[in-house]
């Protein structure tokens, strides 16, 4: 078996595998097969046609999916290593550029078998949305998210995953890398990684913490039947205490499932239960972090979810929440720069780019937020109507009173795909405060604080009419 060896890394050419100090680091295959076209040939420029060509001879990929590829990388080993790897040259490709060495060949009986193939899944789930602020920027489940390569995996510490047979470390690391990209069809592929998990190591009790994490997110995003899905990840979350007590990950995954059943105390509770036991769970303190935003804490869930970000700093969901946290907490560059970031990691991220259009606007910058809100509305059929609350708003703020109405008469022609928050903003900015009102008498109390949180309502609190309007759930 070829190895490549280059810094702390070693590179398993026929495994596709790269390892950091020992340590298997959960890339995606395609993602190990950019690096291994580029360390194949070091010190030469290849193109992107070329690289394309070799990782994805069947076709249909855009250049960008090779880019992403080689962010990702880079974000991976620089994590490791500090000497440069990869090098881009405008407009020719990418080079290899690190001293790399082959390792001696590893005899054949050393090798982990093969794992078979996922089988497909055997029944099929509807998409849904997914909103736990349904605010403007939080259209998660609106969009299907791309593939794409690495995440950290969130772990509680490295020595309990040492405890597992190496068989199912790797099944773990590659289950924990499709967990965090959140679509369905990810999310059933962790499914079936943490269930080879368990029946190669039945006792241990990370197979079943991280089956109650997936089985959560297949109830939050609406993929499967919630009740189902909640009862099943309630069911692995016990299996995995009744194995250890302090199984952090599996408090975890019941506080996310209280969370989004709005049972705040409880919430509350299981989460500083989890992130108590297992600190270094980058979901735990995310999780915590969108609970105190939706406990109208922008300061605190600012602070949760910048340490999530850094305990996984490749996580999409947790950069994109992080970016929000900041534009409500008043920290409007970071929050351009973690959209921005969680568009690198993921272009398909759409939410995100209203995240960077209301910082533009609340710096000033109403020219560029215009063409962010515009370039949004013209990403997919959901986002138009969406974008058109946005600019209706900041057309009225602008007093383009003509331009708002037009924007705010498309928003309104469907409203299904609009944050009630942003509408009501929009008709507040009309002057139509009686509208504004009726919009939030109809809605939960999440999006009061969303509305309450935002920036734009600042201009608005010399209206106590809006502190007192019921909250009515929708």
């Amino acid at each position: 078996m070829e190895r490549l060896i280059f810094g702390p890394f070693e590179l398993d050419v026929e495994r596709l595998v790269l390892s950091a100090g020992g340590t298997q680091l959960a890339l995606g295959p395609k993602v190990v097969e950019t690096l291994l076209a580029l360390a194949e040939r070091p010190g030469e420029i290849l193109s992107k046609r070329e690289l394309l060509a070799r990782i994805w001879p069947e076709g249909f990929i855009e250049e960008a999916s090779l880019s992403q590829n080689v962010y990702v990388l880079r974000k991976t080993m620089r994590a490791h290593w500090s000497g440069e790897v990869i090098e881009t040259l405008p407009r020719r490709g990418y080079r290899f550029v690190a001293p790399i060495e082959a390792a001696p060949a590893v005899a054949a009986a050393q090798i982990l078998p093969q794992q078979p193939a996922l089988a497909a899944p055997a029944f099929a789930v509807p998409a849904a949305k997914r909103r736990w602020l349904p605010s403007a920027i939080a259209l998660a489940a609106v969009l299907v998210f791309g593939a794409l390569g690495l995440r950290l995996v969130a772990l509680r510490g490295d020595a309990q995953t040492r405890t597992l047979p190496p068989s199912a470390q790797r099944l773990y690391a590659l289950g924990r890398y499709y967990w965090n990209e959140r679509s369905q069809t990810s999310l059933l592929r962790s499914l079936a990684y943490f269930h080879r998990v368990v029946a190669l190591a039945p006792h241990d009790p990370r197979g079943y913490e991280a089956l109650a994490s997936a089985e959560a997110m297949m109830g939050d995003y609406g993929y499967g039947v919630p009740a189902r899905d909640y009862s099943a990840a309630g069911k692995y979350a016990k299996q995995a205490i009744a194995l250890d007590p302090n199984a952090g990950e599996a408090y975890a995954a019941l506080g996310a499932i209280a969370l989004d059943r709005h049972d705040f105390a409880s919430a509350n509770r299981l989460l500083r239960k989890a992130v108590k036991l297992a600190p270094k769970d980058a979901p735990a303190r995310e999780w915590l972090g969108i609970l105190r935003l939706n406990n109208g804490d922008a300061a605190a869930g600012y602070r949760d979810l910048r340490l999530a970000a850094h305990l996984d700093p490749l996580s999409t969901a947790t950069t994109a929440w992080l970016a929000q946290a900041a534009y409500f907490d008043r920290h409007f560059h970071q929050a351009i720069a973690y959209a921005h970031q969680a568009l690198d990691l993921d272009p398909q991220r759409l939410d995100t780019m209203t995240t960077i259009g209301l910082a533009q606007e609340a710096l000033g910058k109403n020219r560029q937020a215009t063409k962010t809100f515009e370039a949004f509305a013209g990403r997919c059929a959901s986002c138009r109507n969406e974008g058109a609350a946005l600019l209706a708003d900041l057309y009225a703020r602008e007093g383009k009173r003509a331009l708002a109405q037009h924007e705010l008469a498309l928003a309104r022609a469907d409203v299904h795909d609009v944050g009630r928050d942003d509408l009501a903003f929009a008709f507040a900015a009309l002057g139509k405060r009686g509208r504004a009102l009726a919009v939030l008498a109809h809605a939960g109390a999440a999006t009061h604080l969303a509305f309450e949180m935002d920036p734009r309502f600042d201009s608005l609190r010399g209206f106590p009419v809006y502190r007192s309007v019921p909250r009515v759930s929708s």
